[in-house]
C-alpha cells in the first residue's frame, strides 16, 4: 500500500491567486499559504501559482523559500475555473490539490491524509473542513436548497455538528474548490472545470459531474484548515451564474446524479456507478437508456469544450510567451548594441588616455634630461667652487705664514731698517 508520505509527495498543488489578500499583520495571504505548504513533510511534488493580469501582489518567487512555479492563465478578468484547468493541465502529479491562496494550517501531513482516500478507485475527489479564523465552520460539505449550493453548518461550532459529519470521512454532494484534492485522470476524464462557471459553482459542478460518471466525493472532517474567505477578492455570486447552475442541474441536483448513475454507460471508462442511499427508485427507473446516452454525450461535449478552451488558452499563452520572448530578444539586442557602443566609447577614451600618458611620459623624459643636464652643470660648478676654495685655503695658509714671519723681532727690525734706511751713529768728536 502506498504510504501517506508517498501520496503527499506525488501531489501537485495548484493555487489560483489575484495577490490582493492581506492578513492582520499586513502580510500577503499568498505568502502565509505558501509558508503553510512549506511545513508539509515531505514536500508536495510541485506548487503552481496561477495568476492573471489582475495580479497585484509582490513577485510570487519572493514570497517563499520553496520552489514555486508561476503560470499565467492568459488575459481577461479573474477566472477561477480557467486558472484551475490551466494549473491541472500543466501539473505532473498523480493527484492535484486545488487550494485557495487565503488558506493555511500548521499541520505537516494533512495533505497525505486527504490523498490516502484516493487509493479507493471509486473516490475521485476529497475535501477538508475549513474554519473561519474564529474557529466557526466555513465548510464541512455542500448541500442544496432549491437547487442552490449552500455550505452545511456554516457559521456553527464543530461541537454542534453530529459526530457522523464531524468525526469520520463520509460521502457528500460536493466540496468547495478552496481545498479540493482530485485524481488528475478523473479531472481530465470529465473535462475539468466548466468554463461556463468562471467564478462560482465550478467546483460544485465538477463534483456533480464526477458523481454522474460513477465516482464518489468524500469529505474528511479530521483534516482542518483555516480559511480567510474572500480575503483575496470580493465574494460576489453573479445572478446569471446561479441561474445557469440551476438551469443545468435543476432543483434537486443530487437526485439527478443518483438517477443517472443507476444506469451507467457501458462504454464509459469511469469507475462503476455507486448506489447512493436514499435515491428515489421511481426517479431512477424513469431514466431510459436513450436519455442516459444523451447525458453521457452532453458530458463528453462539455469535456471536449473545456479541453478545447484549454487548447485555445495554451495557444494564447504560447503566443504571449513568443511575443514576450521576441520582446526580450529585441531588448537584449538593444542592450548589446548599447554595450558595444559603450565599449567603443570606452576604448576611445582609453586610447585618448594612453595618448595623454605617452605625451606626459615624453614631457617627463624631457624634464628628466633637463634635470640631468642641470645636475651636471651644478656638479661642474661645485667642482670649480671646490678648486677655488682650495686656492683660497692655500693663499690663506701663505698669508698666515707671512704674518708669523713678520711677527718675529729680528725680522721687524730688519724691516724697519730697510724702511728707514741706515742708522747713523754719532761720532765721538761730536
Amino acid at each position: 500500500m502506498v504510504t501517506l508520505n508517498t501520496q503527499q509527495a506525488l501531489t501537485s498543488v495548484i493555487i489560483p491567486s489575484a495577490g490582493r489578500g492581506r492578513s492582520v499583520d499586513q502580510q500577503p495571504m499568498l505568502k502565509r499559504c505558501l509558508d503553510s505548504l512549506s511545513c508539509l513533510q515531505p514536500a508536495p511534488l510541485e506548487v503552481l501559482v496561477v495568476i492573471g493580469d489582475e495580479y497585484e501582489g509582490p513577485p510570487v518567487e519572493t514570497l517563499s523559500n520553496m520552489a514555486v512555479e508561476v503560470l499565467h492563465r492568459g488575459p481577461g478578468p479573474f477566472d477561477f475555473s480557467q486558472a484551475v484547468n490551466a494549473g491541472v493541465l500543466r501539473s505532473s502529479g498523480e493527484q492535484s490539490l486545488v487550494l485557495n491562496d487565503d488558506t493555511e494550517t500548521a499541520e505537516t501531513d494533512w495533505l497525505g491524509h486527504l490523498a490516502s482516500h484516493l487509493q479507493d478507485p471509486t473516490v475521485a475527489a476529497v475535501g477538508a473542513t475549513l474554519l473561519y479564523p474564529d474557529a466557526t465552520i466555513q465548510h464541512i460539505g455542500i448541500e442544496f436548497d432549491k437547487g442552490e449550493p449552500i455550505h452545511s453548518f456554516r457559521g456553527q461550532n464543530l461541537a454542534d455538528v453530529p459526530p457522523d459529519k464531524s468525526g469520520v470521512p463520509h460521502a457528500v454532494h460536493a466540496v468547495t474548490g478552496a481545498c479540493l484534492l482530485i485524481r488528475r485522470s478523473s479531472f481530465l476524464a470529465v473535462g475539468g472545470m466548466s468554463h461556463t462557471f468562471p467564478i462560482s459553482y465550478g467546483d460544485v459542478d465538477l463534483c456533480l459531474r464526477l458523481q454522474r460518471c460513477g465516482y464518489r466525493v468524500l469529505l474528511d472532517p479530521t483534516v482542518r484548515l483555516t480559511h480567510h474567505e474572500s480575503s483575496s477578492r470580493p465574494k460576489v455570486i453573479q445572478r446569471w451564474e446561479q441561474e445557469r447552475f440551476i438551469q443545468r442541474w435543476g432543483p434537486d441536483p443530487h437526485v439527478l446524479v443518483q438517477a443517472h448513475t443507476a444506469h451507467p454507460n457501458p462504454d464509459s471508462t469511469a469507475a462503476p456507478a455507486m448506489h447512493q442511499p436514499g435515491a428515489d427508485a421511481d426517479t431512477q427507473a424513469s431514466l431510459t437508456p436513450s436519455s442516459t446516452q444523451a447525458l453521457h454525450l452532453t458530458e463528453r461535449y462539455m469535456a471536449q469544450a473545456v479541453q478545447l478552451e484549454q487548447l485555445r488558452l495554451q495557444k494564447k499563452n504560447l503566443a504571449r510567451a513568443l511575443a514576450d520572448r521576441e520582446e526580450t530578444l529585441r531588448e537584449w539586442k538593444n542592450r548589446v548594441s548599447e554595450r558595444d557602443a559603450y565599449i567603443a566609447e570606452h576604448d576611445a577614451r582609453i586610447a585618448e588616455r594612453d595618448q595623454q600618458i605617452a605625451e606626459r611620459n615624453t614631457r617627463i623624459a624631457e624634464r628628466d634630461a633637463r634635470i640631468a643636464e642641470r645636475d651636471q652643470q651644478i656638479a661642474e660648478r661645485d667642482t670649480r667652487i671646490a678648486e677655488r676654495d682650495t686656492r683660497i685655503a692655500e693663499l690663506e695658509a701663505k698669508n698666515l705664514h707671512l704674518h708669523e714671519e713678520l711677527a718675529r723681532p729680528a725680522i721687524i727690525r730688519l724691516a724697519r731698517r730697510l724702511f728707514r734706511g741706515p742708522i747713523r751713529r754719532p761720532r765721538r768728536d761730536e
